[in-house]
């Protein structure tokens, strides 16, 4: 069999999917891919990030935002956090050998994992592994994670949305109790299991060549970047939804309902008890086809001159 081991260097998340998607177009039988990300959450192919991610708290504490091919829930990622990706042809792999290999590493590190469910490895009843996967005219992709000493606390910053209603059509994510391998294995480092992994992999399809590429700045994902890291291609990709937002302002009690649309408002609306009647066209005028982006409305606040009205899209930018 012509196999290939390949571990990256660079540690930015879309680089290193776009990376995975060019091996995914190689010949060869079966690939282990191994990478680390710097913090960031990754959605699946057909989530919506307002109602997946704090968007605020992310780009505040700089923590990037990545959208996969494949499907799934949105999942934090950092540096004690290991994937692993296996690419192989569709008529020599299976999710199964490719759950053995993984076992097995663990197994070789003193730690007993067991599959849960579809898509899950647990350990002591806590998730330490999530998988998804993609499938292609003769390939098979299965990628997942392995938290090997992550900083858990601080996931519930960015997967916790801020908003206030927001009804969406997409995928939902599924709450888990997870845990480091860290706990089962005070001494284990990031080192460790790549290369536990590595020997099972070879273990099960023979010595095999590893490689260290740095995805960044190789021509075949650069050219794909843009599809799993560019921000507005990732929000104008976010499947239609609805966001209703009340408050009481100085003027009165209102709630906006925005239908989106590929990321931006098709459509404004707005239910308020105030007295003046020319205001909710007003409101409603300024939001329609706007990106429903922080910079976007922070345009519409640059121009208005309705006090009102500023108050109003204000709050809404709090709520992004």
């Amino acid at each position: 069999m012509d196999n290939a081991i390949y571990i990256a260097t660079t540690h930015n998340c879309a680089a290193n999917l776009a990376g995975e998607a060019y091996l995914l177009g190689q010949e060869y039988d079966h690939i282990l891919y191994l990478w680390v990300n710097d913090p960031c959450i990754v959605i699946g192919r057909f989530q919506n990030p307002f109602s997946e991610c704090n968007l605020e708290a992310m780009e505040k504490d700089h923590v990037q935002l990545v959208r996969r091919q494949s499907g799934g829930g949105a999942v934090y990622h950092d540096q004690g956090n290991l994937c692993f990706t296996f690419v192989g042809k569709k008529d020599v792999s299976s999710k199964e050998e490719n759950f053995k290999i993984v076992l097995d590493a663990l197994r070789s590190l003193g730690i007993e994992g067991e599959l849960s469910g579809r898509n899950d490895i647990v350990m002591q009843g806590k998730k330490i592994s999530g998988n998804a996967f993609q499938t292609t005219k003769d390939k098979f992709c299965h990628h997942g994670t392995l938290l090997v000493n992550s900083d858990l606390s601080v996931m519930g910053n960015y997967l916790t949305p801020s908003s206030s209603k927001l009804a969406s059509k997409a995928v939902k994510s599924v709450a888990s109790r997870v845990g480091n391998l860290q706990q089962a294995k005070g001494d284990i480092e990031m080192k460790m299991v790549e290369d536990a992994l590595i020997v099972a992999f070879c273990k099960a399809y023979g010595p095999t060549e590893i490689e260290e590429i740095d995805f960044l700045n190789f021509p075949e994902s650069q050219r794909d970047f843009h599809l799993f890291g560019d921000k507005e291609t990732i929000l104008s990709k976010t499947p239609q939804f609805s966001h209703a937002i009340s408050h009481r302002y100085s003027w009165g009690e209102a709630t906006v309902h925005l239908d989106i649309i590929k990321g931006v408002i098709e459509t404004a609306r707005v239910y308020t008890d105030c007295l003046d009647t020319n205001l909710v066209p007003q409101i409603e005028k300024c939001l329609n086809s706007v990106p429903y982006r922080k910079e976007a409305l922070q345009a519409v606040v640059d121009i208005e001159q309705d006090e009102r009205v500023l108050e109003l899209v204000s709050f809404l930018i709090s709520q992004l």
